[in-house]
């Protein structure tokens, strides 16, 4: 993360911010979005790029599935 490097714009109405969201989301479910944004980006180049804005996490209300939490993952 380079916090001194001002964010794309943004049309999402609420603004954005900057966060690693490797440290939210357990080392599996990290590496899965790794790989599956890479292979996104292979297929549309610059998807994935410097430019990108990933808007995450979505809530409970507003995700078409739901993902139950992983009571271990809590308990760090």
């Amino acid at each position: 993360m380079t916090p001194s490097v001002p964010l794309p714009s943004s049309s999402y109405r609420l603004g954005v911010r900057r966060a690693d969201l490797h440290t939210l989301y357990p080392p599996a479910l990290d590496g899965a979005l790794r790989r599956a944004l890479a292979q996104f980006d292979s297929r549309l180049p610059g998807f994935a790029g410097p430019s990108a804005l990933l808007h995450g996490v979505e809530t409970r209300t507003s995700a078409p599935v739901s993902r139950p939490a992983l009571e271990e993952h809590w308990r760090r």
